[in-house]
């Protein structure tokens, strides 16, 4: 067996998840794991023995089906990608509940550019179908590397996927089951079209069906392989609630267009916006703003001069943190605290300082940018 097979049937095994899947692989390689007693498995990796009977019960089944879906993604396209792989999503890593193994089939770098999940009702209106296609229509224009993030499910999904076609935008279906059979049907022919610029991803593997149960799975990778998620239209009750909130508590920003007080097909996004868990937009210019992916007006040249001395006057600490901001369009407060090794409140103060000096502007979301 090669190394992928391996991480098929690695992917594959029940009671293992991203933080136990970590903690194995810095022991040792998934040959050597799977080549384990019961009790290496307790041993060597720390398993109580009750999970290494389990675990070691799955092994001889996970090799067996790994080495038949390797064979189904060679014949028809399809390129596992283990977590640990450079193409994995790098957005997802930062999940804790991130899958350990997508099976991807297109043509899309799932790290280049700026990704945004639109989601909302299969029951979409009008309303809701025209501000899809206005907002995607939008963004082509405002930014020249966005890429387009949905369900492929019926409503606000699949017309996200078409508006993006439409504006030649590349555009990425999360399913729910596998590569085998597009579900719904009556999406395949979008879905063929899509995985020639864009994508198709799923955790699951081959000819797994897309059963109920999968799809808070595939909800929650959509919420976190993209930069901002963005409802369209909701009921009060419904996946893309679900999406927002899954997004919420990966410290994603979360985006709603507003309805009518009295439209049912509104009032999850309504409820959203009353409840401060979404920041309300109207069209692509807002959703630029808030995600500080505006133009910035050129500086004359003795701004600049200004600007340069000025900085030379801060501390040490003030200074890695704006190499920092420099390197990212839009940093968060959360990503700033890793990247210069400093804690939270402390940069906090920090940044405060900086504000003060017109050196960096805080955007919402607690995103930072230079000025």
């Amino acid at each position: 067996m090669n190394e992928q097979m391996y991480q098929i049937a690695f992917s594959q095994l029940k009671g293992v998840d991203y933080g136990s899947a970590q903690k194995i692989l810095q022991v040792s390689s998934l040959s050597a794991f799977f080549s384990c007693s019961k009790m290496d498995l307790v041993q060597i990796y720390g398993i109580n023995p009750i999970n290494a009977t389990k675990l070691y019960q799955q092994f001889s089944l996970a090799i067996k089906n790994a080495q038949q879906t390797y064979e189904l993604c060679i014949k028809n396209g399809i390129i596992p990608i283990f977590f640990t792989h450079k193409n994995y999503p790098q957005r997802l890593l930062e999940c804790y509940d991130a899958p350990l193994l997508l099976y991807v089939k297109g043509n899309k770098d799932l790290n280049k550019g700026k990704f945004i999940s639109i989601v909302g009702t299969r029951n979409a209106t009008h309303y809701g179908k025209q501000l899809c296609h206005d907002l995607v229509g939008q963004l082509s224009h405002l930014l020249t590397d966005v890429t387009i993030v949905s369900g492929l499910a019926y409503g606000i999904d699949i017309a996200a996927h078409k508006a993006a076609l439409e504006a030649n935008v590349p555009t990425i279906g999360v399913l729910a089951g596998g590569l085998h059979r597009i579900y719904p049907a009556a999406h395949h022919c979008t879905a063929l079209k899509m995985i020639q610029e864009g994508a198709l991803i799923t955790e699951q593997s081959y000819y797994t069906a897309s059963e109920k149960r999968y799809f808070l799975q595939r909800n929650r990778i959509i919420a976190g392989i993209s930069d901002a998620v963005v409802v369209v239209e909701s009921a009060a009750k419904g996946g893309a609630l679900v999406t927002a909130s899954i997004a919420g508590t990966y410290n994603k920003d979360v985006f709603v267009f507003p309805g009518r007080t009295n439209d049912m097909a509104s009032a999850g996004c309504n409820a959203l916006i009353k409840h401060h868990k979404a920041t309300m937009i109207e069209n692509a210019n807002d959703l630029c703003y808030f995600m500080g992916w505006s133009k910035q007006k050129k500086r004359n040249d003795f701004d600049k001069t200004k600007h340069n001395e000025l900085i030379e006057t801060l501390s040490k600490e003030e200074q890695i943190i704006i190499r920092c901001i420099k390197e990212v369009e839009n940093i968060s407060i959360d990503q700033l605290s890793y990247l210069t090794h400093l804690k939270v409140e402390d940069l906090m103060a920090l940044l405060l300082a900086l504000e003060f000096q017109n050196i960096v502007v805080c955007l919402p979301g607690n995103r930072y940018q230079l000025r």
